[in-house]
Parts: C-alpha cells; sequence; structure tokens
C-alpha cells in the first residue's frame, strides 16, 4: 500500500509541473543551503573533543590583580605548572605548549621551509593523544632539542629516505641555527584543534625555569596546560590555586590571580589573535545555527503555503476518493506520502549540490572541514532530520487536504475557511519577518564594517611597507640609512612596535589617584613619528637629525645602577597622546612623576590595536642602537614595486641566510577585521538566500490565487477595469501583508543588532536608513515577484477567463 501511495504521489507531481517545480526548488535550495551552515557549525564545535583526557585538560590564564580590569592573558610565569605538579596533589601534569612558525632546513634551499611548530616539553604525550608511526618520539633524547615530524611532511620531504636520526637546522630569526633531532614520525595532529602544526619540537627546562622568580629577579610567561586528576572540582581548585599563590608568594613576586579554561572551550571562547593563531568565535556559531534553522523553516513554510493554496483545487479529488471508500487516515498517508517524496527528491538535489559547493566553502574560510555530510554519522542524522522534517510539514495540510466530503465533488469549490486564510497569512507574515530581519541586519554589519575600515586612524598607513622583526645585529642602522638612500623612499624607522602588533612594545601599572591604570610604552627610534605620520598637537616631535632624544636599548630594560643613566632614563624626553596627557595630567617640558620620562611633545590619539578595543593610554620613547625590532619603510605613492625589489636585494646583501618577509601595513590592519569583513559577506550571501525562497514561495501563492480568481478578474475586465486595476486588485492584500512583516522586524533587527554591537569598543549608531531601505527592498521585492503572475493575468482575454473550468 505504501508503495502505492508514492506512485500515486510521483503521478500528481508529474502532472502539475509548475507547482512541482516551484517546491523542489526551494526545498533543494533551503535544504542545501542549510546542509553547508550545518556542516560549518558542526565542525566550528568539534574542536579540541578528540582527545581522550580533553576533559580534565584546562589552560592557565593569568589576570593581574594590580590592575584592575585588565585582560587576561593566555600565559603564565614559566615555573607555575611544576609548582602546581609539586604542591597541589589536584595536578597530575602540566605542560609549556606554544605554535610558533619557524623555517627548517628540509630541502637545500638555504631560506629552509616555513612550518608550523608545536614547541612543548616530552610531558605533552602524557597529556595528548597521537598516534606513532615511525621511531620512539615518547622517549627524549638528551643533548638535542628532539623533533617528531608528522606523516604529511615525511611524504613530502623524506620521500625516499629515513628520516628518523635525521639532524636538521633551522633558519633562525635571531640568534644562531639550532639542531633539531628527529625522533619520530606520528600521524597528522588533527586539523580540528587549536594546536595544529606540521612538526613537534621537545626541549627540556632548566632547574630556574621550574620555579617561581621573585619580584626583582628576570621571568618568561608562557602558554601552560594543567592535566587535573579525575574528580577535582575546577571551581574549588581554582580558588585553591590562587589561595596558594597568595599565601607563597604575596609581596615577593607579580601579583596575578588565575583562572583555568577547559581545552574545549579555547577554540571557540578565546580572544587573543596574538598568541592564538587558530581561533573561532562562539558568537558566529551561533548566528550561523540560527541562520541554518531559518533557511529550513522557510524552505518548509513555502512547502505548507503552496501546498494549502491548493487545497481547491484538491478537493475534488479528495471527495471522490471518499466517496470511494477511502478512510481519512489514508488520504492523510496518501498527501504525507507526497510530503515525503518532496523532500526526498530535494534532499537527493541537495546532496549532489553539496560537494560541489563544500569545496567553495573551505577555500572562503582558509581551512579544510574535518567533518562533513559524508563523514561519520552526520549522513544519517541528516536523512532521519529530513524525513522528520517533511513530515512534521506535510502533516496540517495532509490533515487539511483529507477533510472534504463525499458531496464536495457536485460543487464548484469547496467552502472558504477563515482559518485557513488565517495560517496562509501567517505564514507569508513569517517569511518576510525573517527577510526584513536579515537585509536590515545585513545593512547594520555593512555600516559598522564600513566604518572600522574608513575610520581615520590617527597615523598615515598607505604606502608602508613593514619588515617583520628580526636580529639587526651591529649593522640595523646602516642598513635602515641605505634603505632611506633608495629612490622611491622617503624615510625609515626600527621600531619594537607596528600597527596590528598590539598596544605597545611594554607595558607598566601605574597608580592614579585611587585606581591602577596599564600605561602602553611604544618603542621605536627618533624616525617612529614622522615615519607614521603622528599629528602634533603641542609641543614638538623627537630631534631626528641629532639623535639626542633617544636612548640606548639595554638602558631601558632595567637592572641599571649607573646615577647619570639613571638620570637619563627619568628625563628621557617623551611623547604622549592626548588621551595619555589628559588622563595622567602631563603638562610639557616637565617630569612625568609617575614614571619616568620628559614629555617634550603631545600627538593625537591614534589606534595602536583594532577599532574591537578602547584607545590605550600611550607614551612614545626614542631608542637607538636597538638589535631586534621591525623595520617600517614610507614609500612614493607608485613605486612599491621598485622599492621591494630594492629592499630584497639590499637586504640580501645584508643578511643573506635569513629570508625577507614584508608586509604592506595597510593590509596588516585590513587583516584586524578579516573576521568581520566574512561576516558582513555571510550576511549578504545569506539574506539574498532567505530572500530568495521568501519570492520563490511568493510567487507560487499568487500564481494559485491568481488561478483560483481568474474568472473574477475575466468579469472586471468586462465591466472596464484596467490592467493597472487588476494587478492593484491582486497586489494590495499581499503588499499589506509584506508592510505588517516589517513592522515585526523592524524591533526585533533593532534589538538583535543593537546587542551585537557591544562587542565593538568604537560602533556605528544604528542608522534610520537602514530601516527604510530594508522596508522599501522587500516591498518592491515583493511587488516585483508578484509582478510576473499578476500582470500575465490582466492580459488574459476575458472570454479565455471566463470559459475557465
Amino acid at each position: 500500500m505504501i508503495k502505492n501511495y508514492f506512485k500515486i504521489a510521483w503521478r500528481s507531481l508529474a502532472k502539475q509541473k509548475a507547482y512541482s517545480l516551484i517546491n523542489v526548488i526551494g526545498l533543494s535550495v533551503g535544504l542545501t543551503a542549510c546542509l553547508i551552515v550545518s556542516t560549518v557549525v558542526i565542525d566550528e564545535l568539534s574542536y579540541d573533543k578528540q582527545w581522550s583526557k580533553g576533559d580534565r585538560i584546562y589552560r592557565v590564564l593569568s589576570v593581574s590583580n594590580v590592575i584592575k580590569g585588565e585582560a587576561p592573558q593566555p600565559a603564565t610565569f614559566s615555573g607555575l605548572g611544576p609548582s602546581l605538579k609539586r604542591d597541589l596533589p589536584e595536578t597530575e601534569d602540566y605542560c609549556r605548549i606554544s605554535v610558533i612558525h619557524s623555517r627548517l632546513k628540509l630541502t637545500t634551499d638555504e631560506e629552509g621551509i616555513n612550518l608550523k611548530v608545536l614547541r612543548a616539553e616530552p610531558t605533552f604525550w602524557n597529556m595528548f593523544d597521537t598516534k606513532v608511526l615511525e621511531g620512539n618520539p615518547k622517549k627524549f633524547i638528551k643533548g638535542y632539542t628532539n623533533i617528531v615530524i608528522s606523516e604529511k611532511m615525511r611524504k613530502q620531504y623524506f620521500k625516499d629516505k629515513e628520516a628518523v636520526g635525521k639532524v636538521i637546522e633551522n633558519v633562525p630569526e635571531f640568534g644562531d641555527p639550532k639542531r633539531y633531532l628527529v625522533t619520530g614520525v606520528i600521524e597528522n595532529l588533527p586539523q580540528n584543534s587549536h594546536l595544529q602544526a606540521d612538526v613537534i619540537t621537545l626541549n627540556e627546562y632548566r632547574a630556574q625555569d621550574n620555579r617561581i622568580p621573585g619580584i626583582n629577579e628576570g621571568y618568561t610567561f608562557e602558554p601552560q596546560y594543567v592535566l587535573l586528576k579525575r574528580g577535582t572540582n575546577i571551581e574549588a581548585f581554582t580558588k585553591k590555586v590562587n589561595q596558594w599563590y597568595a599565601v607563597n608568594y604575596k609581596g615577593k613576586v607579580l601579583d596575578y590571580l588565575f583562572r583555568l579554561q577547559p581545552l574545549k572551550d579555547i577554540y571557540l571562547r578565546s580572544d587573543f589573535p596574538a598568541v592564538q593563531e587558530v581561533h573561532g568565535n562562539i558568537r558566529n556559531v551561533y548566528i550561523f545555527a540560527v541562520i541554518a534553522a531559518l533557511l529550513l523553516i522557510i524552505a518548509c513554510i513555502n512547502f505548507i503555503n503552496l501546498t494549502i493554496s491548493r487545497v481547491f483545487t484538491r478537493a475534488r479529488e479528495t471527495g471522490v476518493r471518499k466517496a470511494l471508500g477511502a478512510g481519512t487516515a489514508q488520504i492523510i498517508a496518501r498527501f504525507l506520502a507526497e510530503s515525503v517524496l518532496f523532500f526526498a527528491l530535494s534532499f537527493a538535489i541537495a546532496v549532489i549540490l553539496y560537494p560541489i559547493l563544500i569545496k567553495y566553502v573551505e577555500v572562503y574560510l582558509g581551512h579544510p572541514l574535518v567533518i562533513n555530510l559524508f563523514n561519520g554519522a552526520f549522513l544519517f542524522i541528516a536523512i532521519a532530520g529530513v524525513a522528520m522534517v517533511s513530515l512534521l510539514t506535510g502533516l496540517y495540510p495532509a490533515w487539511y487536504l483529507s477533510k472534504p466530503k463525499p458531496t464536495v465533488i457536485f460543487r464548484d469549490k469547496l467552502p472558504t475557511s477563515g482559518g485557513l486564510n488565517l495560517l496562509k497569512r501567517s505564514l507569508i507574515v513569517g517569511q518576510f519577518t525573517i527577510s526584513a530581519t536579515i537585509i536590515i541586519a545585513t545593512l547594520v554589519v555593512r555600516y559598522q564594517v564600513d566604518f572600522m575600515s574608513q575610520r581615520d586612524l590617527g597615523f598615515d598607513k598607505s604606502n608602508l611597507v613593514n619588515i617583520d622583526f628580526t636580529d639587526w645585529g651591529k649593522t640595523g642602522e646602516s642598513f635602515k640609512n641605505t634603505v632611506k638612500q633608495i629612490p622611491g623612499v622617503t624615510g625609515a624607522s626600527i621600531t619594537n612596535w607596528y600597527p596590528s602588533s598590539g598596544s605597545g612594545s611594554m607595558s607598566r601599572g601605574v597608580k592614579l589617584d585611587k585606581k591602577n591604570v596599564t600605561l602602553y610604552f611604544i618603542q621605536g627610534d627618533a624616525d617612529l613619528p614622522y615615519i607614521m605620520g603622528f599629528r602634533l598637537r603641542k609641543g614638538r616631535l623627537f630631534d631626528r637629525n641629532t639623535n639626542a632624544d633617544a636612548l640606548s636599548q639595554d638602558s631601558l630594560m632595567g637592572g641599571v645602577t649607573d646615577p647619570e643613566t639613571k638620570r637619563l632614563i627619568t628625563s628621557q624626553p617623551i611623547l604622549a597622546t592626548a588621551y595619555t596627557a589628559k588622563l595622567m595630567g602631563l603638562k610639557i617640558n616637565t617630569l612625568a612623576g609617575k614614571f619616568e620620562g620628559m614629555p617634550v611633545g603631545v600627538v593625537s590619539d591614534f589606534y595602536s590595536e583594532s577599532l574591537h578595543n578602547k584607545v590605550k593610554p600611550t607614551v612614545i620613547q626614542a631608542i637607538k642602537d636597538q638589535r631586534y625590532g621591525a623595520m617600517l619603510i614610507k614609500t612614493i605613492p607608485g613605486n612599491g614595486k621598485h622599492v621591494l625589489e630594492a629592499v630584497n636585494k639590499l637586504y640580501k646583501s645584508y643578511y643573506p641566510a635569513r629570508p625577507f618577509k614584508y608586509n604592506w601595513v595597510s593590509d596588516l590592519i585590513d587583516r584586524q577585521y578579516r573576521a568581520d569583513f566574512k561576516l558582513q559577506q555571510l550576511f549578504t550571501c545569506f539574506s539574498l538566500l532567505i530572500i530568495f525562497l521568501a519570492c520563490i514561495g511568493l510567487f507560487g501563492v499568487v500564481a494559485f490565487a491568481t488561478e483560483q480568481r481568474i474568472k473574477e478578474i475575466g468579469i472586471r475586465k468586462v465591466l472596464g477595469a484596467s490592467v493597472q486595476d487588476i494587478v492593484t486588485l491582486i497586489s494590495v492584500d499581499f503588499i499589506k501583508l509584506v508592510l505588517v512583516a516589517f513592522l515585526i522586524a523592524s524591533p526585533i533587527a533593532w534589538y538583535a543588532m543593537n546587542a551585537w554591537l557591544q562587542n565593538y569598543a568604537y560602533r556605528v549608531s544604528i542608522p534610520v536608513w537602514a530601516f527604510g531601505l530594508g522596508g522599501a527592498s522587500i516591498v518592491v521585492l515583493a511587488l516585483i515577484t508578484i509582478s510576473f503572475k499578476s500582470v500575465r493575468a490582466a492580459f488574459i482575454n476575458p472570454a479565455e477567463s471566463l470559459r475557465a473550468d
């Protein structure tokens, strides 16, 4: 019997081609988009879920207990992990882990191969699962930095030779080359983890690095992970850690509080782009999940609307079947079979389109999706979900279509149902409410992104090249002066800071009245303010001709005992931003008092970080004889290519063993907003999809509504109605529904976008024109959609329409 239901359903679909085509197109587009977006959401949620001990692994976050409101750092004292294991029995193990980029000589290329390196210690094997393919990497060989390569690296660079036991070198940016001993080959580290790398390097730490240093000792901060014993209450343990630190180290070391971030939260709930390259955003995951649901909902609304729009044309069919003895349950099953068949056909088309489109999505995202429709149980879940949705979606139309009594075959049409009309109108309003909300949201997102990309940053980012941080040695100043002589170059500066690299070269807590604030220091040579185009508000900039305002880098590193040097540091000329001068009460040519330095000039505020963060109190110091740092080069417009070729050639002559790595500063700044640009593009794409689905559904409803009124239209034309009158007659009811949808969507969009904008330190006010443009857009799109059918109906010859059955 079920087989017969599907046969009849197939014949019905084949007979009513226009209705079937509209339904299949709408459902196919909706299901395809929903599957793709769901894949992205599921893949994002899968990060770091594969580690067997992952539920017991935490990353330590440090929060300054002196500077209130300071954001947490994903790093802590190098010796904290060993100290926790020694003193607190809940700590099963620890590991200091960081992911860096390094160049290794895996080929004869002197510049080496740029690889992603997971730098860890031997305890890594006690915490994370890896399958060993060759060697015995878990046995640490002393005297070397051990390196474990991935299967991918093995196949690519050691295809026909033994890898284990080979000694390789790196191409350092600082210091001398290091030697690495290959101790093993492991399976590729998972792509859906924030710990992505091509190779793992392992080193043991010195004894002094395994303790927490005193306040006057040098110290290092490193990303650190701890493995807790089973049954440990994380809240109680966190409290215990901070109490332990306060009892044992208060007043002896820097005052910090510690938090423990679950491993499973690191990818989606971290905002540390400077130290964590691989990260997502839980907020975007929620947005994508909602959009996936909306795409499916609109596709289902289309199906319901189109089905109940045909209730009058199916009434006689139902009446005949009942007259021949069919029961209500049989008729409901018959129409449910039709619903399942529609969804099955559409799902089959979606499955065909999916692998084609998902490749473009991966390219757009910039990384492969580990989980997809054909991976694991996803396909079975999708099939079960589509089957359930098809039954739920088809249930009401099937029930309503089963209502007509056998006597309906003697009538011209089924009596009008107020409830049915209310449902159709409500569904249309629902569709266009979603469409209007998404259009308004897209416009607001675009407005915010444009605001960030076009806002005056307080410096000139154009035609500015940045050479990456490196060790300039004793020839840095000579190299810079030679670069300045290249035609097309207007200036150059060696600096410890550049736009997008952070708030400053270093920071310091400063007591201000009854609160502490973090003061950020930007250190560069005397040319930096000129190269950056900082705007002088009062006083003067650094004297770059005599270099008298600059101190040596060594003298600013602390530990100075010479009285004369101390005096120079205390009275060193500095520049302050306008915000800093006002906040700290600084005056020109008057000692700062709260910190070393003599303000000689005040420059306009500028954004050292992205507009996601507020302007920080910033001081600029001039330094000379810098050994480590980046270099900023200002070029004349149109000379960029020529200058880069010349600088590259010059760089090779000074530093032949190092790769020349550079970026345009404008590109570095744009990268800070890459996620925002992508979100804007995705909103635009989704809004177009949702509008398309809403319009195709509206087109179908209008088409069947017009067919029902074909005789009425003919009579009106005979009585003198114009084409415009007929089009207005058909359109006005639907446009009213669209306007109602806009009125409902407006407060929803305002609330949602106001909440979204709170994530930006500098944000736009939601513009009124976004609502006007959004409302006008859906009205125009609805009118265009309605006109395709209504204009055609208005031109039908009354003689033909009045003869219609």
